[in-house]
């Protein structure tokens, strides 16, 4: 039996089955995302551990830069949902949470408020100024990317596992994909049907598996 550690960049994981499954709330809850993580183990692998990246939802006030309304977002809906989504996760047998922090950096306009933009109107200027509805926060996360690295760095030179199937789209992970290899680790990474998986990371990993996300 092969020991095999599941690396979950939770971001991508858990937003994309919500996607892919058209959720309601288009985010997987904790069953589906443990679920469907453990189905891509194959017969001769052994799990040791299922490590899961994410930021805890935002929980700040932020003021509108068009009319200075202000939302809380700790008195959110989504925002209870994401904290039970989290409890339950790390009430979960051999889940190692590693958590990020997620920050609002500055606004964006939102999509249609940009193809106005683009369309422009005389002298190139929008013909209706942005209205409250048209911004919204950048919200950035911070510190995941480094976890995963750390504990990819970590399995592979204390030869804990001796495999790793990692579950990202971000091909910032190939510089420590590249390190397990080198190590003697096996590596695969998941590609979630039917969405297209970077090239780069097929190549710096020994091969992909193919996850039908179910509900």
């Amino acid at each position: 039996m092969k020991k095999t550690a599941l690396l979950i960049d939770g971001g991508w994981f858990s937003k994309g089955l919500g996607k892919i499954l058209n959720l309601p709330n288009r985010w997987s809850n904790a069953t589906q995302v443990i679920n469907n993580a453990r189905s891509i183990l194959e017969k001769d692998e052994e799990l040791f551990r299922i490590f899961y990246y994410d930021c805890e939802p935002f929980d700040r006030e932020v003021t509108n830069p068009v009319d200075g309304s202000k939302v809380d977002y700790k008195l959110m809906p989504a925002y209870s949902a994401r904290k039970q989504f989290f409890f339950d996760l790390g009430q979960t047998g051999y889940v190692a949470l590693r958590r990020g922090e997620l920050k609002a950096r500055g606004w964006e306009y939102s999509s249609n408020y940009r193809k106005a933009l683009l369309a422009g109107g005389p002298g190139g200027v929008p013909a209706v100024a942005p209205t409250a509805k048209d911004v919204y926060p950048n919200f950035e996360q911070k510190g995941v990317d480094m976890r995963i690295g750390i504990d990819v760095a970590t399995l592979s030179l204390k030869k804990i596992v001796e495999r790793i199937i990692l579950f990202s789209g971000d091909t910032d992970m190939i510089p420590a994909l590249k390190l397990a290899r080198r190590e003697g680790l096996q590596v695969f990474v998941v590609k979630l049907d039917p969405w297209p998986l970077k090239h780069n990371l097929i190549e710096d990993s020994d091969g992909v598996r193919v996850l039908t996300p179910k509900p």
